[in-house]
């Protein structure tokens, strides 16, 4: 009788204690839950990985089922088969969750085939590189405790610029300081052009914590991808572009994967009040008019995707008419570039072929604002250089320069009367400006060194004459020097043997210059 009443005591103090571990595990628990909730935007890369590749999920739970039914049935430690079936199904799942995204596009992305490629609109023409803008954008910085931000192209009234936000500076003043504005560079010429527009934003890029753009963001809208900031001037306000890329589910047999696609633009203003826009709406936003919409990275994973375009097989084995992305070695600002056109904004991708071939395979136009996708094939024939090896040429047509010294940097496209180019910057080492700009004709090869901006100009609209040579019809022929008003100046004798140059003369030069 009393083993029995000691029984019943003991089982009756054991029972509340198990009830307190319950309750104890079930706060922690909620209070975890409630932790993570409150701090997602910091987990967001976390969840976003299960999102994007939901491979993930079916990994593990193919691996839990099974490595169950075999504890059931065989009654032995099935710890073991749970790890090798996780290895080996993430392993295959993982490579198999970045092509299937890949295939699929390449089968349904809309491309259009062109027989032209969209002129360049000359106006506006791309001059100004970003490791220089950069650097005169950090030149005229007066302002302590910051520093700039990422660098992307914006528009003033239809000129591009660099844009580089002015973030705090320091790790105690990321919590302190706001945003105080951007600086912009003008992309249209070569000298330092800038100007600063002051307006201390709520929320942005390289603020901490709750000022964080990316923490207001995913507050808002979290199974996303959020590209670059970009820092709009409109209306004595500025506004903060974010483009948005959403994912939509598909299945190929038993696995899951996701396809990227535009879902917007996230825009805020100076107060800190966010707008989410479809891209139907981001299209007929007044802030967002004349501006970049498609998401840049999103733009090259696109073109990437048609690596794919003859099936898995061919691109890991066989590169049948297999693309490459052009890529110059040692660029900061690598492809797309963005070309006004006189059919409108372009992202513009050139492809090499496939291995070592530094020839055009194929052009990309991608509408910047809508995301319609172009392509430009070029006859094998026609040979047109590319833009890895248009350095190349432009390092041979002046062999004095000491390239050691000097970068080549953003060979962009330029298409003048359908023609192609590569327009190349030839900048000092320390990005301290632009020494001289050459352009490359991609049929001919035939390299033209512009000095200054003028003759850049004057090149782009026909003007630049890139070879004076006088015609012989006897010993000599006869330079004739003509003033404005029509009187001859001077006669100069050439012969056979001889050429002659034009170039500008100093200020000191002026009054030992001979007639």
């Amino acid at each position: 009788m009393v083993r029995t009443r000691y029984s019943k005591n003991r089982k009756s103090r054991e029972l509340p204690q198990k009830t307190k571990i319950f309750f104890y595990t079930l706060a922690g628990t909620f209070f975890f839950i409630i932790a993570i909730w409150l701090t997602r935007p910091l987990w967001h890369w976390l969840f976003m990985m299960f999102y994007v590749y939901p491979v993930i999920i079916e990994v593990f739970v193919i691996a839990t089922i099974i490595s169950g039914l075999y504890w059931h049935f065989i009654r032995q430690d099935a710890g073991t088969i749970f790890v090798v079936i996780a290895i080996i199904g993430l392993i295959a799942g993982g490579v198999f969750a970045g092509i299937f995204p890949q295939t699929y596009l390449s089968d349904n992305l809309a491309v259009s085939e062109i027989s032209e490629l969209p002129n360049s609109e000359l106006d506006t023409i791309r001059i100004m590189p970003l490791t220089v803008s950069e650097r005169y954008a950090r030149d005229a910085l007066q302002y302590p405790r910051y520093k700039l931000g990422t660098g992307d192209i914006v528009f003033i009234n239809r000129t591009p610029h660099w844009e580089y936000t002015l973030i705090p500076d320091g790790f105690i003043n990321v919590f302190k300081l706001k945003n105080r504005g951007a600086v912009y560079v003008d992309m249209t010429t070569t000298q330092k052009n800038t100007q600063i527009i002051e307006q201390y934003m709520q929320i942005g890029e390289g603020m901490a914590i709750s000022d964080w753009i990316s923490w207001k963001l995913y507050k808002e809208q979290y199974w996303v991808t959020y590209e670059d900031t970009y820092v709009i001037p409109y209306e004595n306000d500025l506004y903060i572009a974010v483009p948005i890329v959403s994912y939509s589910v598909k299945y190929r047999g038993l696995m899951l994967y996701t396809v990227p696609q535009w879902g917007g633009i996230a825009l805020i203003n100076s107060a800190g009040n966010i707008q989410f826009l479809k891209p139907s709406e981001a299209l007929e936003n007044p802030v967002l008019k004349g501006q970049k919409l498609f998401p840049e990275k999103l733009t090259r994973y696109y073109v990437n995707s048609f690596r794919y375009k003859h099936g898995i097989v061919n691109k890991w084995f066989y590169h049948v008419e297999q693309l490459e992305i052009a890529e110059v070695p040692g660029q900061k600002n690598e492809q797309p570039f963005l070309i006004n056109t006189d059919e409108g904004m372009k992202w513009i991708i050139t492809c090499e072929p496939y291995g070592e071939a530094h020839g055009i395979f194929k052009i990309y136009v991608m509408d910047a604002r809508t995301g319609a996708i172009q392509s430009f094939t070029q006859s094998k024939q026609a040979a047109l250089l590319g833009p890895v090896k248009s350095t190349d040429y432009l390092r041979k047509a002046n062999p004095i320069v000491d390239w050691s010294r000097f970068i080549l940097v953003e060979p962009i496209p330029v298409i003048l009367n359908n023609t192609l180019y590569w327009h190349v910057r030839v900048v000092p080492d320390d990005a301290s400006g632009i020494s001289y700009t050459a352009m490359v004709d991609a049929l001919t090869t035939d390299v033209a060194e512009l000095k200054t901006e003028k003759e850049l100009r004057d090149y782009l609209t026909g003007e630049y004459i890139t070879d004076i040579s006088p015609e012989f019809k006897g010993e000599a022929a006869i330079v004739i020097i003509i003033q404005e008003d029509g009187i001859e100046k001077n006669r100069i004798e050439v012969y056979p043997n001889q050429t002659f140059v034009v170039i500008p003369i100093d200020k000191d030069e002026k009054g030992s210059s001979t007639n």
